[in-house]
Formats: C-alpha cells, structure tokens, sequence
C-alpha cells in the first residue's frame, strides 16, 4: 500500500500545483477586471442611476460608458462584499482612472455628486432665483412655481398667503451643497429647514412679535445695517418707533417696492404707492423684504435698550450711523455729516 501512495504522490502534487497556479491566474485576471479603464484618464463623467435600477443595468451602463472593464466581474464584487443591493440613485462623478472597489463604495454609500451655491445675507426672492438660475440648479420657472405652491410642513408658513412672495425671508442665507438632480422643492426645503434650525437655536422671543414679524423686522434690520454690533442698535430704534405708532422711514423698504433697485434713494422713490413702503404706511410692511441672517435675526430678539428713535448713516463708507433720541439732535446729526 505504501509503494502505491508514494508513486501516486507525484501527480497529486503536480496537479494541485495546476489547481494553484489556475488560481491565481483566475484570481490575478479578476483582479485586473477590477481595476481602471484608464489609470491615466481623470475626465469626470456624469453618471446618472435611476431609482429602481437593477445591479446588473446599472453595471451594463458603466461598462458602455467605460468606466469599467467588464459588467460580470463588477457584479460578482459586488455580491461578494454584500453590495450588491446597496448601490444607491443618484447623480454620480465618477473617472476611468477609479478602480471598481472605489466606484462600488461611492455608488453604495450614496457619495452623489453636488452643486454649490450661495444666497448673501439680505438677498430678495428675486435674487435668490438669479443665483439658482445662473448656478444650473433650477430655472427660474421652476423656483418660482415651488415658491408659490411647493408643500412645506411648517407652521410659520401656515397663514401665508400662496403667492409669490410667500417665502421671502424664509431662504436662510447660507453656503449649499445639494446633489446634482435634486428637484427644485427639495432644494427650497433645504433652505427653509436651515432657517428653521437657525431660528430655533436663538433666545426665547419675548418681543410680544410673531415669527413672521421678527423675521419681517429683521430683513429691514438686515436691509439697514452692515455692521453686527451695530444691528441691536438699529432693531431697537424700529422697536421704539413701533410702540410709540410712528412710521418706520426706511429706505430698504423703498428699495424692495420700487422695480428696480437703486444704488440710492432719492425724495421721489419715497412716494411710490406700495404696502411696503413705510414713508407712507404705519407699522410694517406685510412681510420681509429679503432674507435676514443669523445676526439681524437675533438683534430683533435681543434688541438694545435705548430711547433711540432716528440713525443716519456715515459718508465714510465704514457703515457706522449717528443715532440720535429726537428729530431735532437727528437734523443736527446730519448737518454734521454733510446730508
């Protein structure tokens, strides 16, 4: 029996030494069809997966737009690291130069491709839909039409009106990243949740104001001021004027009623007929005229305590203003300022 085993022992050797090698040729070949199209090619493509898409279309549509070597191999990587059902929709960058284990982790932790764009502080419903229109996030038809009759859950938004103007000053100035193919009501909803979570996190409004009236009270503090340390200042100069019924008079609220802004405000624009020129109605206007940030927010909330009623803005371009207590120091300020 020994005799037998021994002679037997050299094939048995040889042909596992086969099987190996076999292997590793198997293993080495799979392991090439894993990795990049191109090493050297860099060119982000665009690659879109549809909610729903099967595993195996959506490797069919990687290998014809050749950012895989092979469909097969790219199925059976992702069965085995337990991927295969996790591959996610979206909007994806991906390069012929990525290896498939980089391509399969992106496409299954959903790392979708996005869009940046920023809305300033004081910025009007008609800016925000040139900055949205001009970074390719929505047309201004679409912005418009979600703007009037896009569904939000949120109770400040609740007595609005459904116009177009319904939510000026809710689009929380900010720095965004949406994914690219995001529809136009969820990146509006982006914003109004910002907001949302801004305004949550500022003291307690104990202003006897509603939500929509500090936030309407802040676009005009917002419109007023450049300086932080400035705006409790100014919050409480229209505060004082409130409750003592006397008209706001300010310019930004001018600016927001005329067609077209102005880079001043002359005695004429004082005149035009609108609901949110407070020259000529009493209280404030019907709603804000722009999107206040975190600051101008929280100076209405926390207003200064002072007995100013009149400021006047410097000529020295720094942004400061003089504020006064009456009309009579307020004419005396302005002579000194040169107005």
């Amino acid at each position: 029996m020994q005799p037998f085993l021994f002679k037997k022992a050299p094939r048995v050797f040889k042909f596992s030494l086969l099987l190996i090698g076999l292997c590793l040729i198997s293993c080495l070949y799979f392991f090439n069809l894993l990795g990049p199209v191109d090493s050297e090619d860099d060119v982000e493509h665009l690659f879109v997966i549809k909610k729903g898409t099967a595993a195996r279309q959506i490797a069919k549509d990687l290998k014809e737009e050749g950012l895989i070597k092979n469909a097969r191999a790219f199925i059976l990587y992702t069965r085995v690291t337990g991927n295969l059902s996790h591959l996610q929709a979206g909007h994806y960058l991906l390069k012929p130069a990525m290896k498939v284990q980089m391509i399969v982790k992106k496409l299954a932790a959903g790392q979708v491709a996005v869009q940046k764009f920023t809305i300033p502080e004081g910025y009007h419903l008609r800016q925000i839909a040139e900055v949205l229109a001009k970074n390719e996030i929505m047309t201004a038809k679409e912005f418009w039409a979600v703007v009037k009759e896009g569904t939000y859950d949120y109770s400040f938004l609740e007595d609005l009106p459904a116009n177009e103007k319904r939510l000026e000053g809710y689009l929380f100035p900010d720095t965004y990243l949406v994914p690219i193919g995001c529809s136009a009501e969820e990146v509006v909803a982006t914003m109004l949740k910002r907001f949302w979570n801004v305004y949550q996190a500022l003291p307690a409004n104990e202003t006897g104001l509603t939500i929509h009236q500090v936030v309407t009270l802040a676009s005009i503090v917002e419109g007023e001021c450049r300086l932080d340390e400035e705006r409790p200042i100014v919050a409480s100069v229209f505060l004082n004027r409130l409750k003592r019924g006397q008209k706001l008079e300010a310019d930004s609220t001018v600016q927001y009623a005329l067609e077209e802004r102005t880079q001043r405000v002359l005695y004429d624009d004082l005149e035009v007929k609108s609901e949110y020129n407070t020259y000529r109605i009493s209280g404030l206007p019907p709603g804000p005229i722009g999107c206040p940030g975190q600051a101008s927010l929280q100076a209405v909330l926390q207003a200064a305590d002072t007995d100013y009623y009149y400021f006047v803005a410097k000529k020295d371009q720094s942004g400061e203003h003089v504020f006064s207590r009456t009309f009579a120091e307020h004419i005396a300020a302005k002579k000194k300022l040169g107005y």
